[in-house]
């Protein structure tokens, strides 16, 4: 294991996710070195020395376990992110069996090359928090089938991990540690790495009212600071030669945008978006509704999924993709 404190001679952080960890929502100045983004930005907080962003905008946790799990591999980091699922609950097809098969492999292979994982639980989609309450209560429970996939996942690692707030920010794996004295990799492949689990909410909330882009849908400058500077406590709790965040380090976060510069944005991209994205989202979404009406099934905020039917989470269903 590192000496607690002693910052290695060449420290590797990879990312892995969709538009989040890509860094929409986010705005740089040239004092940023590593570019946009909460993965970024943890990068520059922890002083680390190479950085590779893999994320990219749309992708889905099979895109992240099919493409970018090999490249981050290739890489051989010493720490690696992974967000995923936003893009899923967006999708007509949605099954969250996928999602956690797909985590399942990512988490796996990248602690089997000695890698530490950071998983990130999944907001709610501020967008939809303004649709009527049906479409509310789809929405929620397939995010929060998003985060039973990520705590199922960690769980096989960490033991149940227990509920959706600061709890979970940081839980940390016991037992063996893997030495990381020399370089990225470990000292042996038969040393797996660690696991953190961060829930976005409790990370963003400090940030209150400026923690959204105007897209309600990814973090704001000051959301995705807020996040890599949760990411970068919870480390710190892993193991102490992960405590080395400056915030100082962080770059400087733009002012938030002004009522005028939302309903331009809104009326040139975030409607377009809405109606691009709507034609394979609607029907799925639709179906789901339809489906809660029948069944007169409801959603608890903050709580657990009362049926796992629509999640794809229902242990009665067996996992097989088309």
């Amino acid at each position: 294991m590192t000496t607690p404190g002693v910052r290695e001679s060449c420290f590797r952080l990879v990312a892995l996710g969709d538009s989040i960890t890509a860094g929409v929502g986010d705005t740089v100045g040239p004092d940023a070195v590593h570019g946009p983004g909460w993965a970024a930005h943890l990068a520059a907080l922890l002083g680390v020395e190479e950085f590779t962003n893999l994320a990219t905008n749309g992708a889905r946790s099979r895109d992240v376990a099919d493409t970018q799990l090999d490249a981050a591999l290739a890489l051989r980091p010493r720490l690696a992110t992974v967000l995923v699922g936003g893009n899923d609950v967006l999708r007509s097809d949605f099954d969250a069996r996928f999602t956690l098969a797909d985590l399942h492999r990512c988490v796996g292979a990248l602690r089997q090359a000695g890698a530490d994982v950071v998983l990130v639980r999944l907001p709610v989609i501020g967008l939809f928090e303004l649709a009527p309450r049906l479409v509310r209560h789809v929405m929620r429970r397939r995010v929060a089938a998003i985060n039973a996939a990520v705590d199922e996942v960690a769980g096989a690692v960490l033991g149940p991990v227990v509920g959706s707030g600061s709890s979970s920010v940081g839980r940390t794996e016991t037992g063996p540690t893997t030495d990381r004295s020399q370089g990225n990799g470990p000292s042996s492949s038969s040393t797996p790495g660690r696991v953190v689990v961060v829930d976005a909410v409790a990370a963003i909330a400090p940030a209150g009212e400026k923690a959204w882009h105007i897209d309600r849908v990814h973090p704001s400058p000051a959301g995705h600071r807020r996040l890599a500077a949760g990411v970068a406590d919870a480390l710190a709790d892993l193991d102490l030669a992960y405590a080395t965040a400056d915030a100082a380090l962080l770059p400087a976060a733009p002012d938030p945008p002004s009522a005028r510069q939302r309903l331009v944005w809104l009326l040139r991209a975030g409607l377009p978006w809405c109606v691009r994205r709507g034609r394979d989202f609607l029907p799925g979404l639709l179906r789901s509704v339809v489906h809660d009406l029948r069944a007169e099934r409801a959603f608890t905020p903050g709580g657990m999924v009362t049926s796992l039917a629509d999640s794809g989470l229902d242990p009665r269903r067996r996992i097989g993709r088309g």
